[in-house]
């Protein structure tokens, strides 16, 4: 067989785009490199949990050239927990995955490394979520649990479960409506690596743990094989994240142009990297010492000048596309109506605008 012909019967072996995770790899951390709080916060798509316990999740760089986990993948996804002697207690991660239409009724299979820092065991869920809007509104139905034990070397596990087939009536709730289409029935991918007695149905009685743990490339497929890991385009991936969460990091350049709407207010719209997945965001800046931008226009004898440099009203005006921002000028020298502004954000300074499941 040619080169040409290996790489064709190759590609249509493992076809792109096969990994429903997003950031499997765990290249993208647009909110920071750790976090020590529930809620999203470190690599992103990914959730952190607990409760009771406590736990970082940090950010962890792969050695160039290490063979252990194969495609010399550059970082890995560590938490650090520390676990309580509460029964309720629980430390856990999860990516929801929109549209559950594409796999109802369908088989996959769930594969990624790990290890700790001694033997330990974590438990994979899988889990149906039947939300309303916003948030997946409640725990549903497990669809599967399993258990794996770790080592202090990386290895390779591999889940394969069923979908059950999802109806317009189940995901409805008892109203007919189209499943998935609203991006808010998800299946829920859970990683547990600690819990106490009060979750045992749910993780086959995975137990109260203390110590590290560690993951890398997070791949689920359709199918019954664990196929090697897609390597998608940096680029393609930090989309694909953006859909859900964007962070717009404050260079002192212009991030949108605007104007006047009477002599002493002014609007201005920052488009977004890629459309949202819903037109329900949620709009928050750093804010430093109330200061979010400023901007500078020309006012009616062609001078340059500052504006208020305080934090301005955000309307979202249900746009998936940009954010608008208007705000009050002190006094009335900025010119009138039509008068042209130019927004900076400072260095240190950003927006998040949020779209997450």
């Amino acid at each position: 067989m040619t080169t040409a012909a290996s790489l064709a019967s190759y590609a249509s072996s493992f076809p792109s785009f096969r990994n429903r995770i997003i950031n499997g790899n765990f290249d993208i951390w647009q909110r920071g490199t750790s976090q020590t709080s529930s809620g999203y916060g470190s690599a992103d798509r990914w959730r952190m949990i607990n409760n009771g316990s406590t736990k970082t999740a940090s950010q962890q760089a792969f050695t160039v050239g290490q063979t252990d986990v194969p495609g010399n993948p550059k970082y890995y996804l560590r938490h650090v927990v520390t676990s309580s002697s509460s029964n309720a207690n629980s430390v856990f991660f999860d990516q929801h995955i929109e549209n559950v239409r594409t796999l109802s009724g369908k088989t996959v299979t769930l594969s990624f490394y790990a290890k700790a820092d001694s033997n330990k065991s974590i438990a994979t869920e899988f889990a149906q979520y039947f939300g309303s809007g916003g948030s997946p509104s409640s725990f549903n139905t497990g669809i599967g649990v399993n258990t794996h034990n770790l080592t202090t070397s990386w290895q390779k596990f591999t889940v394969t479960v069923a979908i059950p087939h999802l109806t317009d009536t189940e995901l409805a709730g008892g109203n007919p409506k189209t499943i998935g289409t609203d991006g808010t029935d998800t299946i829920d991918i859970l990683f547990w690596l600690d819990a106490g007695s009060d979750f045992n149905s749910r993780t086959n009685s995975l137990g109260q743990q203390s110590g590290t743990f560690d993951i890398a490339q997070v791949q689920l497929e359709e199918g019954t094989v664990a196929t090697p890991f897609e390597h998608r385009p940096i680029g393609t991936e930090l989309a694909l994240c953006q859909r859900y969460f964007e962070r717009i990091n404050g260079t002192d350049t212009s991030i949108g142009t605007g104007s006047n709407y009477n002599n002493s207010q002014f609007s201005i719209s920052v488009k977004l990297s890629v459309e949202k997945r819903t037109d329900s965001i949620a709009v928050s800046t750093s804010a430093d010492g109330g200061t979010l931008f400023t901007a500078y226009g020309t006012n009616a004898i062609g001078g340059n000048f500052p504006w208020q440099t305080i934090s301005p009203t955000i309307n979202k005006r249900g746009n998936r596309h940009s954010v608008d921002y208007s705000h009050d000028i002190t006094g009335s020298s900025a010119g009138g109506p039509g008068t042209a502004i130019m927004t900076f954000l400072r260095n240190g300074q950003y927006i998040d605008i949020s779209a997450e499941l």
